[in-house]
């Protein structure tokens, strides 16, 4: 139903929730209001000429309000319908998963420590840590407290059922409570460690560990006070390589905004315990209809409405929209006073300023993203794929005259290298150059393992049309008539001339504009396989010089220059190596060693090899 004087006219005074609705129903957008027809009239008065605004009026067709008692039941609600209706218009900081915490069952008489994903703590007696803004912080943190206390990581159920320690009590990773010879008093100080840690509370837990190791050692109890000795100096490495700890000893947390064109905002948040960062989390969000004030309040909203812990103090780099119900809606979660601040100087500035430069180089990676999304799509576009290559292959030939030949992959994933995919080929049979005969065997070698290594969008071929035709024939020869996209790059035949392009049956190269982002993508895939290459070919020359020396010296047989030559890279390394170095490489006594030094000393082969 089209908007009306009217409908205007005969709107609440009273606060509540408008939702905007296109003229097929769809919700776009949902706000809230001390007064609402203050504020709905607000949109269509005509003082208010923020392109944003007049961007989202444009599709909207009709209004519904709903009443509530108070603003900050507005605000509650406001939340709600975001999260049911999903708008378009509204910021969408993060789904409605649910959030991942650690959970000790200190209930259990040999407490263990567990990762949880859950929306709400369960009152179940056991202590909860976080939530953590994502899976990985949790999982690093997880590792970490197993690594420096050993409790246990086994169920109920399989210690009930086990007749032998398990691997982590062979390890020493476990204090092994399954073999019944465990002091419950031992492993509840160990526990109450543990709990200290995750608190944020690392001076007390360092304090309690010094004085542990001293009383061990007072009671020349040696074993134990090393044991202790160990985890106190490991969790001080820890503490000393987080760089940003601030002492205020507060529970924080830090909104920053950054806007950037084309309605891209930035929202980083940074989460302070007791002084420490402890966790960093980027939001992304394109939303043409809102201005900044908007995003950030959104933000804040959508941010603590999923369940996450709300500090005393969450300080701000900028004004908020209608920041007094936000407060008191933060304060009623948190069940005492939350302030949202904007420092001005001292220790909070600091604070903004740092959640300001994560930002930034939050907005950095997604700019690199954008680029390298358009890089793929302008590929895909001038070699006519079916979408964007997002794992690219690239193929290269290093050798000097024939001698020694070798060919490399390298592997380009959604436009950045990956280097779980780089390879290397020695090349077998070949006695002259033959280069496009190299890239035959490279491209038959690597096909033959697409089952553990599924094949890419697209194989780039540094070379021209013969290295091209030759890998097409191999792709044919192994795959048929069914095979990943193939290019060639090859360097301009004039100086400053760009790179050509050549594909499967087409005489003349494809036509890449002047400095276009996809062909600067091929030409850095083929950088990086020549660079590849020719470091793989240059310590195959290295490893063979070495392997042709070794043959001549006397009592060296085929084992031990093997041996030898896993160990040392070259001669110069051998000869740089002390006796003792030699002689404890497998298969070599100190008789080889005095053969080795004697041989190189009458070969008068030196340093400079």
């Amino acid at each position: 139903m089209p908007i009306t004087e009217d409908h205007l006219k005969n709107l609440p005074s009273s606060p509540g929730v408008y939702l905007m609705m296109d003229h097929k129903g769809k919700v776009l957008y949902v706000g809230k209001a001390a007064n609402l027809k203050n504020r709905v009239k607000s949109y269509f008065n005509g003082t208010d000429e923020r392109p944003s605004i007049q961007f989202l009026m444009a599709r909207v067709d009709e209004i519904r309000t709903i009443l509530t008692e108070t603003e900050k039941e507005a605000l509650i609600l406001e939340n709600n319908l975001i999260k049911e209706h999903r708008p378009k218009y509204n910021v969408d900081l993060r789904d409605d998963k649910s959030f991942f915490s650690l959970r000790l069952n200190i209930a259990h008489q040999f407490p263990r420590l567990t990762l949880i994903r859950t929306q709400k703590v369960k009152p179940d007696g056991a202590r909860y840590f976080g939530p953590y803004s994502s899976a990985r912080d949790a999982r690093v943190t997880l590792r970490f407290i197993q690594r420096l206390f050993p409790l246990r990581q086994c169920t109920e159920r399989q210690i009930a059922t086990c007749s032998r320690p398990c691997l982590n009590c062979q390890m020493g990773r476990c204090l092994c409570p399954c073999s019944g010879k465990v002091d419950p008093q031992e492993y509840r100080r160990m526990v109450d460690q543990v709990v200290l840690l995750l608190q944020g509370r690392s001076e007390d837990l360092l304090r309690k560990l010094r004085t542990q190791m001293e009383t061990a050692a007072r009671e020349l109890r040696f074993e134990e006070a090393a044991r202790v000795r160990d985890r106190l100096a490991s969790i001080e490495r820890t503490l000393e390589a987080q760089n940003v700890s601030f002492f205020h000893l507060k529970d924080q947390d830090v909104f920053a905004l950054l806007e950037h064109e084309n309605s891209l905002f930035v929202v980083e948040v940074l989460s302070f315990r007791k002084g420490n960062l402890l966790s960093e989390e980027s939001f992304l969000i394109r939303n043409p209809a809102l201005e900044a004030e908007q995003v950030l309040s959104s933000a804040l909203k959508q941010y603590y409405a999923a369940g996450t812990f709300v500090p005393k103090e969450i300080l701000l780099s900028r004004p908020i929209d209608q920041p007094e119900p936000i407060e008191a809606w933060l304060s009623e979660l948190r069940g005492s006073k939350v302030a949202l601040k904007m420092p001005q100087r001292g220790q909070g500035t600091k604070l903004v300023m740092l959640a300001i430069k994560n930002a930034h180089a939050a907005l950095t990676r997604e700019k690199q993203k954008i680029t390298a999304e358009a890089s793929l799509e302008s590929i895909a576009s001038r070699l006519h794929l079916p979408g964007p290559p997002r794992l690219i292959e690239a193929y290269d030939i290093s050798n000097i005259s024939g001698s020694l030949p070798v060919g490399v992959k390298i592997a380009f994933r959604d436009g950045k290298p990956d280097k779980s995919g780089y390879r290397k080929y020695k090349m077998r049979g070949f006695e002259d150059q033959d280069d496009p005969g190299m890239i035959y065997q490279t491209i038959s070698r690597r096909v033959k393992h697409r089952e553990e290594e599924p094949l890419p969008d697209l194989l780039l071929i540094d070379g021209g049309k013969s290295q091209l035709n030759a890998a097409e024939i191999a792709l044919k020869e192994n795959l048929g008539s069914v095979y990943p996209a193939l290019a060639a790059i090859a360097k301009g035949r004039a100086e400053g001339e760009e790179d050509r392009i050549y594909t499967p049956n087409r005489k003349n190269p494809v036509q890449f504009p002047r400095g276009d982002s996809g062909l600067m993508l091929l030409m850095r895939a083929r950088d990086e396989a020549h660079r590849f290459a020719h470091a793989f070919h240059t310590k195959s020359r290295k490893a063979d010089v070495i392997r042709s020396e070794l043959d001549a010296v006397p009592g060296i047989g085929p084992k031990k220059r093997t041996a030898l030559l896993k160990a040392f890279a070259s001669v110069q390394d051998l000869l740089a190596a002390s006796d003792e170095q030699i002689a404890a490489v497998p298969g070599i006594n100190s008789t080889d060693v005095v053969r080795i030094r004697e041989f190189f000393q009458s070969r008068e082969i030196g340093l400079s090899v």
